[in-house]
């Protein structure tokens, strides 16, 4: 099934021997009993593709549902250890941060809930996933604007965000110094796939007390470490291919 998806849900019998360390006879076995099970479809003499069963089988969950139980355990630790709340947050296609998840030891602060969008320029959250960006689209979002302060800290001028973002991918971390609430102290880091692309940012939130300057760096490196965690759970690293095994057949 990996090699289907790698090969863009479409693959031959042969190549997908080869790339598993399989006999074709093995090969095929297999792929006649996941046709059987409706994961695979057979198209053309030799040729296979994804089939209905997995469709259905992944649209009984969404991707923001496993992303969540994938990091709360992540998240219980990190507002019972490092800061009073944690959030897991997306990036939506309007460049809206998506709060998925969230931890937190505090009654009512600060007031997000999982399910709500806020804008991603004056959160961590948020600039650690707009730095991820292609340059053309963080480029058409800088020049969209206005943005509108939220704080009299929010950073609103887009040549400064954009100094902003170059510091978040030059540090690995992002800072939102009471730029969405006010005395509310927030650092983000990313979570990867296998590839390092950027899927999501994992944060940590608390007062400007809880969190003084000086500790920014040692939480930014514990929250890192937890994504690292929540990355190898959601993106395990694929198994190494089998060798294939001699019979004898065209030796010497």
């Amino acid at each position: 099934l990996s090699c289907l998806v790698d090969a863009g849900g479409i693959g031959s019998l042969p190549a997908m021997a080869t790339r598993c360390g399989l006999s074709v006879a093995t090969t095929h076995r297999l792929l006649a009993t996941l046709e059987d099970l409706g994961a695979v479809i057979h198209i053309a003499p030799g040729k296979y593709r994804i089939g209905t069963t997995l469709f259905r089988l992944t649209d009984a969950t969404s991707k923001d549902r496993l992303f969540a139980a994938a990091a709360e355990p992540s998240l219980q630790r990190i507002a019972k250890s490092i800061a009073t709340t944690a959030h897991l947050g997306i990036l939506d296609a309007d460049c809206m941060v998506t709060y998925i998840a969230k931890a937190t030891r505090a009654a009512h602060f600060p007031p997000t809930v999982i399910g709500s969008k806020l804008e991603a320029y004056c959160s961590g959250l948020g600039k650690v996933l707009l730095a991820a960006l292609p340059a053309p689209d963080q480029a058409a979002y800088l020049a969209e604007g206005p943005f509108v302060p939220l704080t009299g800290r929010t950073i609103t001028d887009p040549a400064a965000l954009t100094a902003e973002l170059a510091e978040v991918t030059r540090r690995g971390y992002a800072v939102d110094d009471g730029e969405l609430f006010d005395d509310l102290r927030c650092v983000a880091v990313p979570i990867r796939d296998r590839t390092g692309q950027i899927v999501a940012a994992l944060s940590a939130s608390g007062s400007s007390a809880q969190m003084p300057y000086a500790r920014l760096p040692e939480i930014a490196a514990r929250l890192a470490q937890h994504a690292l965690e929540i990355g190898d759970k959601l993106y395990p690293a694929a198994p190494a291919p089998r060798p294939r095994k001699l019979t004898g057949e065209g030796m010497a």
